[in-house]
């Protein structure tokens, strides 16, 4: 069994948090889980860990308090998330999240580490991966970094991705992609000619790590652009991919657009108030609101791309529980 497939195995065993009825009990849960959530991903927020555990701000600062006091985490001041910082583990809590997943981590405690300019696309990454998780569609993931590590931390390996997931329904294994910037996309059609090539590598391979390849944004916008620049190389007189190539990467790539509100909200939105006890990230009125205008705009246009965004307007107004 290789590095990733150990993560895999334990990725969900102290992430998905059961309801213990005693106090004391649910506390080190949670302790538990964030331990575990940074061990996966090397760095958090305060934001991530608030909606994964379904906390208010005012209970997630308690226990980053209580596990500061603890010495098993640390925080650190940032411009570059609207928590205006993140969190890493101590040495100690190091210790301790290997202890619970099982595996040589290679962690340190070392803030100078974390690359800023990559810090919210690196979390918009967690919220995908987490809310899967806690909606039971995967049955374990291993993260960018646990990946760095079976490839010898090689960070130019073409087969490095975002995060893997084990999908529960089909048992494949899939690449989870987050698009943050726009420069990847708009008029780079060798740059996007090179990414699929890396995509391709893997789904022709009956032994590469991924088997389909799922492509989240906090922007609608990105995912079309993206869509629509693979459609162009496709249909260029010169393509350098066959007919059977164009088919395997079309159907085998996966734009998610459902959660683009959820991870603008929550990593993008700098008016988001932090202090809302049940973090909404919208009130229900005004999403309502916002829902009809699309609805109306879907019935009267006929338009694709306003009617995927209806679709991902509805979804994440599901999972932020405004409507049924």
């Amino acid at each position: 069994m290789n590095y990733v497939e150990r993560a895999i195995e334990k990725s969900l065993t102290h992430i998905i948090i059961a309801g213990a009825s005693d106090p004391g009990t649910l506390g080190m849960q949670r302790e538990n889980a964030v331990l575990a959530i940074l061990g996966a991903f090397r760095v958090s927020s305060k934001s991530v860990l608030q909606r994964h555990l379904g906390l208010s701000r005012e209970a997630v600062n308690k226990l980053v308090n209580r596990m500061k006091k603890k010495q098993l985490i640390t925080l650190h001041s940032s411009f570059a998330n609207t928590d205006k910082g993140f969190i890493l583990l101590t040495s100690q809590g190091i210790r301790e999240a290997e202890f619970l997943l099982n595996r040589e981590l290679q962690l340190r405690s070392d803030a100078s580490r974390i690359n800023e300019r990559n810090l919210i696309h690196d979390l918009s990454v967690q919220i995908v991966i987490l809310d899967l998780a806690k909606r039971q569609k995967i049955t374990g993931f291993a993260s960018e970094k646990d990946l760095a590590i079976l490839l010898e931390n090689r960070g130019n390996d073409p087969r490095l991705v975002d995060g893997l997931a084990v999908d529960a329904d089909t048992g494949c294994i899939v690449a989870i992609e987050m698009e943050t910037s726009n420069a990847k996309n708009k008029g780079n059609g060798k740059l996007r000619e090179s990414i699929l090539n890396k995509y391709l590598q893997e789904l022709e391979d009956t032994n590469g790590l991924y088997e389909f390849v799922y492509m989240y944004s906090h922007r609608q916008r990105f995912l079309t652009q993206i869509e629509k620049a693979h459609s162009k190389l496709f249909s260029a007189n010169r393509s350098q991919f066959s007919r059977e190539q164009q088919t395997l990467l079309a159907s085998r790539i996966k734009f998610k657009a459902q959660e683009c509100n959820v991870i603008y909200e929550l990593m993008f939105n700098s008016k988001r108030q932090l202090g809302d006890d049940k973090l909404e990230l919208v009130r229900k009125d005004s999403y309502l609101q916002q829902l009809e205008e699309l609805e109306k705009l879907a019935r009267t246009t006929g338009d694709r791309v306003i009617q995927i965004r209806r679709d991902g307007f509805i979804e994440a107004g599901k999972l932020m529980g405004l409507i049924e």
